[in-house]
């Protein structure tokens, strides 16, 4: 599954960067700074973040799958925050979202046939 799991991870990977340049844009676009070096990022996250120092796939789904959810609640507040103010961020946000979640429920479901595997050996 270490082939599988990686393509997936790379390819959440290429998606959440397309998330920080939507982002990064819009920030732009209202005025603002985006943060530009990863110790801001380190000291500004919503969710933390934990190195892949253990390369046994389950540790690196479960940390994964924790990411997922964190930003799902991120995004989902600023969507409550943004839907009656900035409907272009609102929109922005709500893709952004609905990536997360399909982020969220991939991973779940290689977790969940790992454990089938597991199971029918």
């Amino acid at each position: 599954m270490r082939g599988t799991v990686a393509a997936e991870l790379l390819q959440r990977a290429t998606e959440e960067l397309g998330h920080a340049e939507l982002v990064s844009n819009r920030l732009i676009q209202l005025g603002g700074t985006p943060l530009l070096t990863p110790q801001d990022w380190y000291k500004m996250t919503n969710c933390g973040y934990e190195a892949p120092e253990d390369p046994y796939v389950e540790v690196l789904l479960d940390q994964n799958i924790k990411g997922e959810q964190c930003a799902i609640g991120v995004y989902q507040e600023l969507a409550s925050f943004t839907k009656d103010m900035d409907p272009v961020t609102y929109e922005i946000v709500l893709s952004i979202l609905a990536d997360e979640i399909e982020h969220e429920d991939d991973l779940q479901a290689i977790v969940e046939d790992i454990k089938l595997m597991m199971e029918r050996r």
